[in-house]
């Protein structure tokens, strides 16, 4: 089960991690752990890089907490963290089409088959949209509408100016519509 934390709770947690605290470390991780592999997993689509990426976020949360200003909010510096890893997961991989065929394969819980093959197609759609994708134009529509940030978090989260996640919006919104409009996907009738 998820973990939530306040904000103070998460600040008092990063101030004992700073100074070693163990258990404090354990109760970061586990208030933290779902809701970044969740946010990894949507940005990758990769299971075991998600889970690998978390513990490399959490082992910089350890080293890095003594640095920890309270200049933003721990959940945004953490995301933040998790965003820079996963910009550099995204650049380094290829994507692969069996990562698209595993997707498609998901089967749809409703009763429906012709519902769940639309359903399935839209999603493979949808996701091989987002791939095509810059990984900085992916983030944010990922941090934007899956996570839920306001353009005010992610620059903090991304470390650029809220200009340029607007931009980013911009031109992210724009290259999904020419995409699906380009390719006769479906996203575009939602």
């Amino acid at each position: 089960m998820e973990a939530q934390h306040s904000d103070e709770d998460s600040r008092f947690l990063i101030a004992q991690i700073a100074r070693g605290d163990r258990v404090a470390f354990e109760r970061l991780f586990r208030a933290f752990e779902v809701r970044l592999y969740r946010y990894l997993m949507a940005m990758l689509h990769a299971r075991e890089l998600a889970e690998e990426l978390v513990n490399d976020v959490m082992v910089e949360v350890w080293r890095g907490a003594p640095k920890f200003r309270n200049e933003s909010k721990p959940s945004t510096w953490l995301y933040g963290i998790a965003y820079h890893k996963a910009i550099d997961a995204l650049r380094k991989r290829k994507p692969a089409a069996a990562e698209l065929r595993t997707i498609a394969a998901v089967p749809d819980p409703r009763p429906n088959p012709e519902e769940s093959a639309v359903a399935t197609d839209l999603r493979s759609d949808l996701d091989a949209a987002l791939r095509s994708l810059s990984p900085e134009h992916r983030a944010v529509v990922e941090l934007a509408l899956t996570q839920g940030y306001s353009y005010q978090q992610i620059s903090e989260i991304a470390g650029c100016p809220v200009n340029t996640v607007k931009t980013r919006m911009f031109h992210a919104r724009r290259h999904l519509r020419e995409y699906f409009l380009r390719t006769g996907a479906r996203g575009e009738a939602s």
